[in-house]
């Protein structure tokens, strides 16, 4: 183990939102252990404004693949220009030590070439063969938590693991006032309390999404059957992408209201933040409702809820629903089986859904009391 007191460090992790929600206990042991060290963060643009808006990155850096290869297809010469400019800005830091969550070599030799002498991070499949200190990923991740296994590559440092993880989120005034506006412009006073259901998600699984979504029949039919409760407004949310299961919901169910599109990722966030409770599939959502601390219903198909779910997922915050048939979790070594069916969805009941969402909402009335 080395000091690292004072360093300049880097996390690299180019996924979704889930996964770098998942750091967040790993950036507050960072933070926590070395005092004045610098902590840089490597993300994709989706994920950008919450690490922007996180307190304790001192400084972010956006690299996103898409726009990388678009421009290699029209100019190999800009392109290669362009990562050589990123290059120079990454190693002008001067950074010490990354985590590299990649699990790519093509990460690692740019991490090389940037000049970071100490490398950390998963090798799976040999892809790690750039890593100074690296523990063998030889199944991909199982059996335990995403954040366990990020919090794992502390023991290559004099970092404290915590004994106590916690995922959080830091939502700003700013988002907050943001959203009482988007709230208010809907009929939806500051002393009114609603349900936030997120229909869609899965976006970093890019055209495959639909494998880890509820049909959106059933969500409708749990719009209904919420908005009868008459207690809550029940609201939609969701990016652009997952506008047209929203669109559906919403003709099938005129009394709740559709947010999917208009808002930022930040604003969402706050929005979320305000709800009674969250009801939503596999997904980013879902680490944004346990992160704001409140009650949240998720449906589970193809993943494995042990890696990717809630964590902790048996408090009494987080309630999964799944149908546990053999062939699940499929989604192993970070590739999906090409299934004839989707029983492990769609045989999961509205009743069911519904049930788990009113207990989590009685059970908020019962504290409330």
């Amino acid at each position: 183990m080395n000091s690292m007191q004072n360093k300049k460090i880097l996390i690299v992790n180019p996924f979704g939102i889930g996964d770098v929600l998942f750091t967040v206990p790993m950036i507050e042991a960072i933070k926590t252990s070395l005092r004045g060290s610098y902590l840089g963060y490597l993300c994709n643009i989706r994920s950008a404004p919450i690490l922007l808006n996180h307190p304790r990155i001192d400084k972010v850096f956006i690299f996103e693949k898409d726009e990388y290869r678009q421009l290699w297809q029209s100019s190999r010469l800009k392109c290669i220009k362009r990562v050589v400019e990123f290059l120079k800005e990454i190693k002008s830091e001067r950074f010490d030590t990354v985590f590299d969550l990649s699990l790519a070599r093509e990460y690692g030799l740019f991490l090389k070439l940037a000049g970071i002498r100490e490398r950390i991070g998963y090798d799976y499949r040999r892809r790690g063969i750039f890593l100074t200190k690296k523990t063998k990923l030889t199944s991909g991740y199982s059996e335990k938590h995403m954040i366990d296994y990020y919090l794992e590559l502390l023991k290559f440092t004099n970092v404290e693991k915590p004994k106590e993880p916690v995922l959080n989120l830091a939502i700003s005034q700013e988002s907050k006032k943001d959203a009482k506006d988007i709230l208010e412009s809907n009929d939806i006073s500051s002393n009114e309390t609603f349900i936030t259901l997120a229909p869609g998600g899965g976006a970093s699984w890019g055209g495959t999404s639909f494998r880890k979504q509820w049909p959106k029949e059933k969500f409708a039919e749990l719009t209904t059957l919420l908005c009868n409760r008459g207690a809550e407004k029940v609201l939609l949310l969701g990016g652009y992408d997952d506008s047209p299961i929203c669109d559906y919901i919403k003709k099938r169910e005129s009394r709740c209201i559709n947010l999917c599109g208009k808002t930022d990722l930040l604003t969402f966030i706050a929005i979320v933040g305000d709800s009674r409770l969250l009801v939503t599939n596999d997904g980013g959502p879902l680490h944004i409702g346990v992160a704001a601390g409140i009650k949240t219903v998720s449906i589970f198909g193809p993943v494995d809820e042990r890696v990717y779910g809630p964590y902790r997922s048996g408090d009494e915050h987080s309630v999964v629903v799944n149908n546990d048939i053999d062939c699940r979790p499929c989604y192993k070594r970070f590739k999906i089986k090409d299934c004839q069916h989707r029983n492990c969805l769609e045989d999961i009941s509205v009743e069911e859904v519904a049930k788990e969402a009113k207990s989590q909402l009685k059970s908020l009335e019962r504290i409330n009391k």
